[in-house]
């Protein structure tokens, strides 16, 4: 299965020394133009992707990209257009707003906790609440109810901070 993904999983898990995961369950990763300039912004947190492999995606349709900007960011917006454009099913991301639209346009989203989930079902990570740990440590806001859903689901128990 091939994916487009936006900025901040790249980043969450290239904090945590996960960025592999996504080679691990995915065919191909996509990653929009505005996305990579995103990522490599001077002032902002680079990351290294050389550990990634990537396929750079080009967004076509810029009128349907401006069409959708306003609430939800360039990246977020070339994610969901450029997957529409490439026929890929799944996208990645993490902001409400855009995973809401995402839907909204007939897009599967799955997002960085998503991606460790899946690594744990499939025996990639061993120690799901340890990953969960690191991730909020990395910045990610979690509520103890989502960890507790995400732990329960998978037959684990999580007791809070």
């Amino acid at each position: 299965m091939d994916i487009v993904t936006n900025a901040s999983p790249l980043i969450l898990l290239d904090k945590i020394n996960r960025l592999r995961l996504f080679n691990s369950l995915y065919d191909t990763v996509y990653i929009p133009s505005a996305v990579l300039q995103e990522i490599n912004q001077i002032g902002k947190p680079t990351i290294d992707l050389s550990s990634l492999y990537f396929q750079p995606l080009n967004v076509a349709n810029q009128l349907a990209v401006l069409g959708l900007l306003g609430r939800l960011h360039n990246g977020e917006v070339e994610v969901m257009i450029g997957a529409i454009e490439q026929n890929i099913q799944t996208v990645v991301l993490d902001d409400n707003a855009a995973r809401n639209k995402a839907k909204q346009l007939g897009l599967e989203v799955t997002g960085t906790l998503g991606i460790l989930l899946e690594a744990y079902k499939k025996g990639l990570i061993d120690d799901l609440k340890q990953e969960i740990v690191n991730l909020k440590s990395a910045g990610m806001f979690l509520s103890d109810e989502i960890i507790k859903k995400i732990m329960y689901s998978q037959g684990l128990c999580f007791e809070g901070n």
